[in-house]
Formats: C-alpha cells, structure tokens, sequence
C-alpha cells in the first residue's frame, strides 16, 4: 500500500483514527480528516499537530464527496458501514487503522491477536505477560491500549506483537496475518450493528482468514457450554495453520479444569496447576491457558507460564473487589456491557447478590440472565436508559427496584444491603447514556463506594469468596 502522494480519507478521529492519520501524514500522504464532533470538541493536542503536518479536517460530518475523493479510506471501528459503503462500490480501497498499520510494519515479527465477546482484553495482557517474564520484548496494544499505528511511528522494536482485536476492527481486515490467534467466545453482542449473531460470528472468524502454514487457531470447544465454538467452528474460513480447541474435554489440545490446565501443543503434555491464580471465575482459568498456549506457541517458557499463574492480578473493571463495609462486599464489573458477562460475572459470584443493570441498550434480549438472577439475586436494581426494558424482561425474577443512574441505584443498594450480600454493579449494557466509558462508569462506582458505603456500614472483613 502506497502512501507517498496518495489522497488519504481517515473516517473519524478517535483514538484510532488519530494514530492512522498520523501513520498516514508521516509516510506522506495528502490525508483529510471527516469526523462527525465540531472541531471545538477534539482533542485539541493532536488537532493542532496534525494541521502543523498539513492534515485538513473536514468536521460536523461526513461528505460524500470527500469520501468519494479517496485513494484510500481509514475507517475507525465505531463509523456504520453504511457511511463508507459508496466508496466501495466505487471501487475505492477500505481499511481500517489494524490493516493500515500492519502492511506499513517494516519487520513482522510473531504476532499474537486476540478476539471473542468477552475476556479478550485480560487475556490479551496474559500473553504479554507470559512473554515478557520469558525474557522478550513486547509490544501490546490494538483494540485496547496503544494502536498499532502508534507501535509503527514509534521505531522501537519488539521481538512479540500482542494484540487485542474487535469485530469492528476485522470487518476491514485484507492481509492482517497473526501467527496465533484466538476466539475466546461468542455471544449476543452488537446486534444493532450485526442484527444477528451469526454475522458477528463472520466478523470475529475474519482473525483466522490468513494465519500462516505455522500458524495456529485456538477456538472454544463445540462442546463448551455458552462459547458459540459450534458456531464459530461453521463460520471459520478456510486456512494454512493449525486449528486447536479449549475447554474442560479430556484429552483436546488445551484441557482446562478448575485445579490445572493441560496443553497438548508439540506432542507432549504439559500440565499447569492453577494454585495461587488470583482471578475469580473459571472464565478466567479458561483465558489463561488459552493465553499461555498462544504464548508457548510463539516461544515462551514453561517456566514463565508457571510464574505468570502466580503473579498476574488482571485488571480494573472485570470483578474487581473494591472494599467490605459492615459485611457487605462491593464488586466492580462495569466492563459487563453485555448479557454474557453479566452471567459470567453471576456465575464466579456467590449469592445473596444485589445487582446493578442497566445503561444503553445494544440490541441483545435480557431474558437469559432471568433463571441466574431468580437463584442468585435478592435484589435487583435497574438503571440508565435501558431500566424499562430490563424491567420487562426480568419482571418477577426477583425484588426489582428502579433508578434514574448509578448514584440512586448504589444508595438503593447501601440502604438495602445486609451483611453476606455482595453489590454488584454488572450493567449487561453500554456506558454512553451516562459516561464517556465503561472506565469511568466503573471509576464514579469505585469513587462512589468509598466515600459513602463507610458512612452507611461498619467496616467488615476481607471476604473469603474473592482470595
């Protein structure tokens, strides 16, 4: 992909688009910026260094002559695919920032990516974990963290890629070849993009399309309960490498109990006891040995895996155990935006659990979540712009509060709490009616917690259920 004088469109300017534009201005590109935000509500840092580089902006929307002017177009995850599909029917070339970055790579070197509904980023910070502590230098990033345009700019070399990849992202995917990928799971997600599952399943499948003759797939079992491998396995394309499963099936390349995972890779065995693993939920049990099989398959060591088992403590936001208070123990799992995180969170948790919902709809039924929350919940309490609908679907599950946002649903859940309870803010929904992010969704309960749950109860004991 030629650059030099080419007539660059970067389709948005978040934090993708950003990088791609920059990517594309350094390698000398005439690039135009279309973004939907006035230019008043951009990042004024990087506006005004990309126009010192002679980046025009085009801001307040999209315009179809401008995309139609394109040599290239840069898509950024989040823009429909209806805003650019002139622009392929015209024939002109669209990627997104993945696919730009990867063909500007200069040395590609083993490269690990990552996808599936939920889990991927943790899982994708397991790898490069796991090759770091084997002595490598690694460069982590994609979807979550640094893009790999910014990996690109910066020169620094690195002898492992880890990457963390979405759905948006593989939609534009033409060469991107990891030499071990993984799809950790499928489940009812994005349907207002995807409208059903199966074309989510196309999407996420696009990760294996060029994997290498020495390169390896890993996808959840068929067998495995609420992973869709069946589905996935259907909708997988053809290719050169290698094709494991996961799961708790005796004897499959990467066999995963609740004691040890083993890892049949190279014609041996290798077995891994999960003794000291701090993350809760076999969920996590099951990322991890996904994640030391991708690391040993691009030469990690046993000893490092072994190492890692013991000291990766995951991250913010995913079950995360912020405090105790009188008994009543406070878990932050504001990156649940959809209904199978919420029941892997419901699952790893034991009851009585009061339960925070709600945020922006994405298209997915609730129902699921119904029998788990009649057995595990004692109260229910619905919030944001999609409390009506929750509502409707989990009429009768259990006692059902509503509230407007997360400060009236967590003094709903201070007043109510009794000791053993465990408050749970899990939404099974987006942030954007309310906040920025599901970070800051998660850092406003985290906040909201410890200046009032110590008012309201007496301090208790480190629980049991989350060592």
């Amino acid at each position: 992909m030629k650059l030099q004088g080419a007539r660059v469109v970067i389709l948005g300017f978040g934090r993708s688009g950003r990088a791609a534009a920059r990517l594309a201005a350094v390698r000398g590109a005439e690039v135009v910026v279309s973004e939907m935000r006035d230019a008043e509500e951009l990042p004024p840092g990087d506006y005004y260094a990309l126009l010192e580089r002679g980046v025009r902006f085009e801001t307040g929307g999209h315009r179809r002559e401008t995309l139609l002017s394109a040599d290239l177009v840069v898509v950024s995850p989040g823009v429909p695919p209806a805003v650019y599909e002139p622009a392929r029917l015209k024939g002109i070339p669209v990627v997104g920032e993945l696919e730009l970055a990867f063909r500007a790579l200069q040395r590609k070197g083993p490269l690990v990516a990552v996808t599936g509904t939920n889990g991927k980023t943790t899982t994708t910070a397991m790898v490069a974990d796991i090759l770091r502590l084997s002595g490598f230098r690694v460069f982590v990033g994609g979807n979550y963290g640094i893009p790999l345009s910014e990996y690109v700019l910066s020169g620094e070399p690195a002898e492992r890629l880890v990457l963390e990849v979405s759905s948006f992202q593989l939609e534009t995917v033409e060469t991107f070849s990891p030499q071990a990928a993984a799809i950790l799971n499928l489940a009812p997600d994005h349907l207002e993009r995807y409208g059903d599952l199966l074309a989510y399943a196309r999407a996420k499948t696009r990760i294996l399309e060029n994997l290498p003759e020495e390169g390896v797939g890993l996808l959840p079992h068929p067998g495995l309960s609420g992973a869709g491998g069946e589905l996935l396995l259907r909708e997988s394309p053809d290719f050169r490498g290698s094709l494991l499963f996961f799961g708790d099936f005796p004897g499959i390349p990467v066999e995963v109990s609740q004691r040890d995972f083993r890892l049949r890779l190279f014609g041996e065995e290798e077995t891994y006891s999960f003794t000291g693993f701090r993350l809760l939920g076999y969920h996590n049990r099951l990322n991890f040995a996904v994640a030391a099989a991708l690391a040993r398959w691009v030469g990690a060591s046993p000893e490092a895996v072994r190492q890692a088992v013991h000291s990766f403590v995951g991250f913010p936001h995913r079950l995360e155990f912020v405090g105790s208070f009188g008994g009543v123990y406070f878990v932050n799992d504001s990156k649940a935006t959809n209904v199978e995180a919420t029941r892997t969170a419901l699952e790893s948790l034991s009851a009585p659990i009061v339960l925070i919902l709600g945020g922006l709809h994405k298209g997915a039924s609730y129902r699921p979540l119904y029998e788990l929350i009649q057995r595990k919940v004692r109260l229910l309490i619905l919030m944001g712009a999609s409390r009506g609908l929750m509502a409707e679907e989990l009429s009768g599950a259990t006692e059902t509060r509503l509230a407007e946002g997360l400060a009236e649903a967590l003094a709903l859940a201070l007043n109510e709490a009794r000791p053993g309870d465990t408050v749970l803010l899990s939404p099974a929904a987006a942030s954007f009616d309310q906040f920025e992010s599901y970070e800051e969704r998660g850092e406003v309960f985290r906040e909201l917690v410890l200046t009032y749950a110590p008012q309201v109860l007496a301090e208790g004991d480190f629980p049991e259920v989350y060592h």
